[in-house]
């Protein structure tokens, strides 16, 4: 219980700072965003990144409170577990929620989404192929090169050596939660990308 506690606070936290630079961002380059595409946003981070937060969380205590501390190296290395899921949860969401989304938006059920031409962010996810699963990998590869680095980083500047399961399970959750709550974000905007409402 006080894993879930923990890390569902630091994630919604972490979800109300995305959300305010989000707008800061857009309020100063004078980005274009809807009140629904700013409540679309805003619903997709807390369920996507939230259940992530909670499943990763659970799963990684689970798995690992009967075994030993985790270090850089060896067969408990939060090195490997990291980079793993650094790939593999951007990409499972991507084939979940790109499909989803489109589906939606052929129904009616949702709307085109486009921040406008000042948008860097839409940009760059006009750019992205039509395929999902190309983007699941484009996803997944962009996980291992910010997502997995990050902590990595601040671990080795903190000098931290090991790290105990319960500590490391409530830290996952986090840290899934956040990335999940962050690329879920173009993750949704590829889906709702204009074009699709022609087909």
């Amino acid at each position: 219980m006080y894993i879930n506690l923990n890390s569902s606070a630091v994630f919604l936290l972490s979800t109300e700072i995305i959300i305010h630079i989000a707008d800061t961002y857009n309020n100063r380059l004078g980005v274009m965003m809807s009140e629904y595409a700013k409540h679309k946003i805003q619903h997709e981070i807390l369920i996507g990144g939230g259940s992530n937060a909670f499943f990763n969380g659970i799963i990684a205590w689970l798995t690992l409170r009967e075994g030993p501390s985790l270090t850089w190296l060896g067969s408990s290395s939060f090195v490997v577990d990291i980079t793993a899921t650094a790939f593999i949860l951007p990409f499972i969401v991507a084939l979940i929620v790109i499909p989803l989304q489109k589906k939606k938006l052929q129904k009616g059920a949702a709307e085109t989404i486009n921040f406008g031409p000042k948008s860097l962010l839409q940009h760059w996810v006009n750019r992205l192929p039509d395929a999902t699963f190309l983007n699941a990998i484009i996803f997944g590869v962009i996980g291992v090169l910010i997502a997995a680095p990050t902590p990595l980083i601040i671990f080795y500047i903190l000098d931290i050596e090991q790290i105990e399961p319960m500590t490391y399970a409530i830290f996952k959750g986090c840290w899934a939660g956040i990335m999940a709550g962050i690329l879920v974000i173009p993750m949704v905007m590829s889906a709702l990308r204009e074009r699709y409402s022609l087909t």
